[in-house]
């Protein structure tokens, strides 16, 4: 067993880091200046894998700031502070090993961009157009410097766009050089145990923003594949537009699931809101069974009504 571990920041690469460490056998605290772990995820995703995970952590303190951090002989004496007024924070504390994920800054000032011309903001980020076109029309950026979300899947494609639009300068080709990155949408992933996805509209962003959504939730509780894994945790979502003007039959904005593979399926709720599926369309789409991917599908049909798989909702 190893000494205690503190881990500065419940986001998503402090918790996969804790994932690793903690299946290792290292105890764990976790330290969050806000009100939730995973924020971006919806609550009731994260409650299912903070439910899964309890074992791993001694204390998770939330809404709680580290002020200070000092070497001792017998470890790292770390001192606490509530985040909020009015708040209280635990007594300082001693740890074998501190893991710092609280974030990245971006390092365009680092890198001498305003040499050659370029633009950089405040923040260090630089900006770009469609074409990842820095204001310097022959520099182009691509990545986390140039904005949130700091995903590698984004970089590629932004690459792939900037390699496009060079290329197709150089070559005359017009319509390489059309290229944009025009993505709808870019999907989350957290690599834990279980993973917890998402893409698109999510139901507390719909709830914050007044938007009427249908919601479709599948429970893994009723996937064969689930049971026969012996991880039936997980929940599949998948939301609807319920607006007036959708008539009810209204296209996919957003979904997430938590359980195993859930990164591994989530691409493909990416590929229905950018082609603008409805629940009928995913619904009728016939998925493989037994997998855990046709989880989606079931989602589709309790969302439309017409799921046999589960007992229909009480009205």
């Amino acid at each position: 067993m190893l000494p205690p571990w503190l881990i500065l920041g419940g986001g998503i690469i402090g918790l996969e880091m804790g994932t690793v460490y903690s299946t290792l056998g290292a105890r764990l605290d976790v330290v969050e200046m806000l009100d939730g772990l995973m924020q971006g995820a919806d609550r009731d995703l994260v409650k299912i894998w903070q439910k899964m995970n309890a074992k791993r952590f001694d204390n998770i303190m939330l809404k709680t700031k580290t002020v200070s951090a000092r070497a001792l002989p017998e470890g790292i004496e770390v001192t606490f502070a509530p985040a909020e007024e009015g708040g209280t924070a635990p007594a300082p504390q001693v740890y074998d090993l501190v893991l710092q994920a609280v974030g990245r800054t971006p390092n365009g000032k680092k890198i001498a961009a305003d040499k050659a011309g370029v633009a950089v903001t405040d923040r260090g980020f630089i900006n770009v157009d469609i074409q990842m076109r820095t204001n310097v029309p022959h520099i182009f950026a691509i990545g986390d410097i140039v904005g949130q979300p700091m995903l590698a899947h984004k970089a590629v494609h932004e690459a792939h766009v900037a390699a496009e639009v060079i290329a197709g300068e150089l070559q005359g080709n017009k319509e390489l050089a059309a290229a944009a990155f025009n993505a709808r949408v870019i999907p989350s992933v957290a690599y834990t145990d279980p993973e917890v996805a998402w893409v698109g509209l999510t139901e507390d962003q719909a709830k914050a923003q007044g938007i009427k959504v249908k919601k479709g939730l599948f429970p893994w509780t009723a996937s064969g594949r689930a049971i026969a894994n012996g991880r039936d945790e997980g929940v599949t979502k998948l939301l609807f537009d319920d607006s007036p003007e959708a008539h009810g039959h209204g296209k996919i904005l957003g979904g997430g699931m938590v359980g195993t593979h859930a990164g591994d399926m989530i691409g493909e709720i990416a590929l229905a809101i950018e082609m603008g599926a409805d629940a009928v369309d995913i619904g009728k789409t016939i998925h493989p069974h037994p997998t855990l991917g046709e989880s989606i599908g079931m989602a589709a049909e309790v969302a439309h009504g017409s799921c046999t798989d589960v007992p229909p909702a009480r009205k």
